[in-house]
């Protein structure tokens, strides 16, 4: 089978995968077993959007098809942690609102350049600002998190990556900044759960 083929097949696959993950996690969030941090999920509808429209003035073909998913699963979990009263009263602290700033500024810069290749690795860079908050939480608070939709969301990055014509920054860039952006988490969730009672050695 063709490449372009496989990949007419397989892109919407790995989309449909990602929003899977998303659905879950939002499941759970309704469900009070997950907190999401709000800062990162409100800005991972945002940034995503960037890139998607970076790819597509780019030409990038299917590939934009997983950046936009990515954007459209955080929206679900925004909107269902907005249904939990504890989550959105939450107040974020002026380090999560300081990695909100320089999202934020990331995304303006997007609007002051017509280079789509600095656009998308401006909205790389905000997407990672964003993710920050969810990183040191991964770390501190695995219980509040899910392996599961980072799992899947990790495997839809892959699996884009592997139907690729040509690597070029526009068609590769994001989706090889999420498989190492959800391999962090899982590496951090992971290495955690495994140490139980490490938090009570915390000053």
């Amino acid at each position: 089978m063709p490449l372009s083929s496989f990949a007419s097949y397989v892109v919407p696959a790995a989309a449909v995968l990602n929003v899977c993950g998303s659905g879950v996690y939002a499941l759970r969030t309704l469900r009070g077993s997950v907190r999401p941090n709000p800062v990162t999920w409100l800005l991972w509808t945002l940034a995503p959007g960037v890139a998607f429209a970076a790819q597509v003035a780019h030409h990038a073909g299917l590939s934009a098809i997983t950046t936009l998913s990515v954007g459209l699963g955080p929206l679900l979990v925004c909107l269902c942690a907005l249904s939990r009263p504890e989550l959105r009263s939450t107040r974020p602290p002026p380090a999560e609102l300081c990695c909100a700033g320089l999202c934020v500024g990331a995304l303006v810069g997007w609007w002051l350049t017509a280079d789509p290749d600095t656009a998308l690795a401006l909205s790389i860079l905000a997407d990672g600002c964003a993710a920050l908050p969810t990183v040191v939480k991964c770390y501190r608070y695995p219980e509040t998190e899910e392996r599961t939709a980072y799992t899947l969301m990790a495997v839809s990055a892959a699996v884009t990556l592997l139907t690729l014509s040509a690597w070029t920054f526009a068609a590769a860039g994001f989706s090889c900044y999420l498989v190492a952006l959800y391999a962090t988490l899982l590496v951090l969730l992971r290495g955690r759960s495994a140490r139980p009672g490490l938090d009570a050695l915390q000053p």
